[in-house]
């Protein structure tokens, strides 16, 4: 018996060093000839094997870089992934790299807010209306899954209030019309409002929170019956797939929503004018949700033919598939993205010549945001 005990340790051991020195030779071999290819799946560049210098090795930047380029470029990196994940789904972790699956969902975990860091962001909104008074101004801040299906995690989950937070925004923002669309979302949970396998809401869930806007901000919504629906993709797997995995929930549905007999709109970003709001390319990539309006960038232009007024929104990618719904009211919608913007907004656009402004962030991202302080600055 203790032999086999000893050979068993000494095949495991061969194993493990055969890995070690296997896994290595396998990455160097398998790498593509692009140095820093881009992962689909995480939506970002891959690192790049360091340049070798000796001012490298002296400053050990040259063996942190290997390892970045390493834990990047392993072979079977997904698959070891996906292993690793699946691993913890069995021995009872309940999230995953901060993602939590019930119910053929994923969710993002969230556990609260700070209200000094958060009244910073609030603080600078506040200085932004001092400066255009009279102006009308709304705040939208979008729920995310979790505040709407917060039934999902377990009893006594440490998880945060995202309607607190909303009431801690309403109440520090005297100069703000803020726009509560928690509770018609909530009504709404058994319907198709928030994608199973991405962090965003989707066009239906934009759609309920438009038509709650239209109250506060002074136009009639179009009704739902109004809308021809496309399904542009059956086969989305968004952000939190791409944390998790995790195949076992089912891909999610893309969606848009045709207003019948719509005046033609034209979106510009930098030198690039399009004539619709919808980027079909991205329909073939896993990036499927920039569909919507395209990439993240600091600045759009959408003009239509509708006689009617301006509005500046300042947003996150939340806002994206509900935008679209705002072009039948709007003559002129400027979209700035304070995460891409460095220079102060007057150098892209003169506040007073809109004739209101919507704030459009997910509650996530705005108690987390740094960027949106710096629309005080100008």
């Amino acid at each position: 018996m203790k032999k086999k005990t000893k050979a068993y340790k000494i095949v495991t051991v061969a194993l493990f060093a055969a890995i070690l020195i296997t896994l290595p030779v396998l990455t160097f071999i398998f790498n593509p000839s692009d140095p820093e290819p881009f992962s689909e799946n995480e939506n970002r560049r891959l690192a790049g094997f360091p340049d070798v210098t000796f001012d490298k090795f002296r400053d050990e930047t040259l063996m942190t870089g290997i390892e970045d380029w390493f834990s990047d470029r392993f072979f079977g990196r997904e698959d070891w992934i996906r292993l690793r994940n699946g691993t913890e789904r069995l021995i009872g972790k309940t999230d995953v790299n901060g993602v939590y699956t019930a119910d053929n969902r994923m969710m993002e975990i969230w556990g609260g807010f700070d209200e000094e860091y958060v009244g910073k962001g609030l603080s600078a909104l506040n200085k932004f209306a001092d400066k255009h008074p009279g102006k009308p101004m709304y705040f939208l801040l979008a729920p995310t899954s979790q505040e709407v299906y917060s039934e999902l995690f377990p009893q006594g989950a440490p998880i945060g209030s995202q309607s607190e937070l909303f009431e801690f925004c309403r109440e520090n923002l005297p100069s703000m019309t803020a726009i509560n669309v928690i509770p018609t979302l909530k009504a709404h949970s058994a319907d198709y409002i928030y994608y199973r396998t991405d962090h965003h809401w989707t066009t239906f869930g934009a759609y309920l929170a438009y038509y709650d806007a239209a109250r506060s901000m002074g136009f009639k919504p179009s009704e739902l019956n109004e809308f021809d629906i496309e399904h542009a993709s059956d086969s989305f797997r968004g952000t939190l797939f791409s944390k998790t995995l995790d195949n076992g929930v089912a891909p999610d549905i893309i969606d848009y929503y045709h207003l019948r007999g719509e005046e033609p709109v034209t979106l510009t970003i930098g030198e690039n004018t399009y004539d619709s709001l919808y980027f079909r390319d991205f329909l073939a990539a896993k990036d499927k949700y920039s569909s919507y309006l395209g990439q993240n960038s600091p600045q759009m232009e959408i003009t239509t033919s509708v006689e009617g007024p301006s509005l500046l929104i300042f947003k996150d990618s939340y806002a994206h598939c509900m935008i679209p719904f705002l072009t039948a009211h709007y003559s002129r919608i400027t979209v700035l993205d304070m995460r891409y913007i460095r220079d102060g907004i007057s150098n892209h656009v003169d506040v007073d010549d809109y004739d209101s402004v919507l704030f459009i962030y997910n509650a996530i991202s705005f108690s987390q945001d740094r960027d949106i302080r710096g629309i005080s600055i100008d």
